[in-house]
């Protein structure tokens, strides 16, 4: 715990009914999400998949933010999911990822999002 203590920027432990959950958070040198504090998308976004992240993690009760790396695998759920989805309703996943990616580029050229 003394390591983790040393090169964490916070931590904590959780204790559960059948053991403890030890967490922390490390600095990854990214620059952080700017101009978009308050923005309902981003929060709509983070809080999906946040929904996301806690499963399959082995922890029910975890606390705290998704790192990058986590975050990045939880997007792919959701859109695998959502591809799923389309397909079950008799839509084209590709046109729909096409067409989001337009939307995309559209937004982020016009600074809208």
């Amino acid at each position: 715990m003394a390591l983790v203590g040393a090169v964490a920027d916070r931590w904590g432990v959780q204790l559960d009914a059948d053991g403890k959950v030890t967490r922390c958070e490390l600095a990854t040198g990214l620059p952080p999400v700017s101009g978009h504090d308050g923005c309902l998308r981003m929060t709509q976004v983070e809080t999906v998949i946040g929904l996301y992240g806690d499963h399959g993690a082995g922890s029910g009760s975890r606390t705290g933010r998704l790192g990058v790396t986590e975050g990045e695998e939880a997007a792919i759920s959701v859109i695998t999911d959502l591809l799923h989805w389309l397909s079950a309703h008799g839509r084209d996943g590709d046109d729909v990822l096409d067409r989001a990616q337009v939307r995309f580029e559209a937004e982020v050229s016009e600074g809208s999002w």
